[in-house]
């Protein structure tokens, strides 16, 4: 379906289907569904790309983030069938022990990723992190779990005096040091191979930032916090983003939707409000605050700390 999205030029349903070889009748009822999602316009019988879809969904294109979605595909393709065993069966333990994040699936995730945090996230994380009271004094950051550090490169490129540290897993940070050679910030970008839940990440910084990546320390989270708290210098900040799941559970409605996979297999992932708030404190921060922000993957929570 992304590959109807690829054109640049606008076509008939037929001279799409010849040009990709394909059925013309069946052509043309795919393209028209794309037309009901608003994903594509048809103007009588010549379809063109949406402004999101031209975005978005054009190959070639910096924020195009076809590759990211077929690397999430792993969590949505849930067939009605399993949902039923699941839900009348629960997990069994082979389910349960299902790792749907190989080290393998994080490298191609996290190569498919870097577009979904240049279209928009990045920005969305300047934005945050340039408004606390302390930005303009920073001078040493670490970018927790960072996936290919997008994150981490753009408040480099924002504050001229900012040293980052990108942190994550080994497979991963390859794919981040690719990212920082491309940005030219290897000066003030450097990176750290290993897994935050046992290995040291250093201290002295005067920003910590964990970006969705703090679910997968649910099992060890005040240990987590306390190595977080330890690695700041005094009056230093620890900014998270993550899902904010309501008391009930059914809010945010994207991060209930994307975490539905997890929760079926029985794999406890998900972070609730004010749970990372409440650990702070417990942990010694002190002026913590939260709020809910819209990203560009729905409503998440911000939470920050200082030290």
């Amino acid at each position: 379906m992304i590959s109807f999205l690829c054109w640049k030029k606008n076509h008939s349903a037929e001279g799409i289907a010849q040009i990709l070889h394909l059925h013309p009748q069946n052509t043309a009822h795919i393209l028209n569904a794309l037309v009901a999602f608003n994903l594509i316009w048809k103007d009588g019988d010549i379809y063109n790309n949406s402004p999101i879809a031209n975005e978005f969904l054009v190959s070639g294109k910096p924020t195009y983030l076809g590759d990211y979605l077929r690397t999430c595909d792993p969590w949505y393709a849930i067939s009605p069938e399993m949902i039923c065993k699941l839900v009348r069966e629960g997990p069994k333990q082979a389910e349960r022990d299902v790792n749907p994040h190989s080290e393998n699936f994080l490298e191609m995730q996290t190569r498919g990723s870097i577009n979904y945090q240049r279209s928009g996230m990045a920005h969305m994380v300047v934005r945050l992190v340039s408004s606390l009271p302390e930005y303009s004094d920073f001078n040493r950051m670490l970018d927790l779990g960072c996936g290919p550090g997008l994150l981490g490169i753009a408040l480099a490129l924002d504050h001229p005096t900012l040293n980052v540290i990108l942190f994550d897993k080994p497979d991963i940070i390859n794919v981040a040091e690719r990212c920082v050679l491309e940005y030219g910030v290897s000066d003030r970008v450097t990176t750290m191979a290993g897994n935050y839940l046992n290995d040291s990440f250093g201290d002295g910084y005067d920003l910590i930032l964990a970006s969705m990546t703090l679910n997968y320390a649910l099992g060890s989270f005040d240990r987590l916090m306390k190595k977080i708290y330890e690695g700041l210098n005094h009056g230093g900040v620890c900014a998270t983003l993550s899902d904010g799941r309501t008391q009930n559970g059914s809010k945010p409605e994207e991060i209930v939707i994307s975490m539905l996979l997890p929760d079926l297999l029985g794999q406890n992932m998900a972070i609730g409000e004010d749970f990372i708030a409440n650990a702070m404190f417990h942990t010694g921060f002190h002026r913590v605050r939260t709020k809910m922000v819209q990203s560009p993957i729905g409503e998440l929570e911000w939470t920050i700390g200082k030290k």
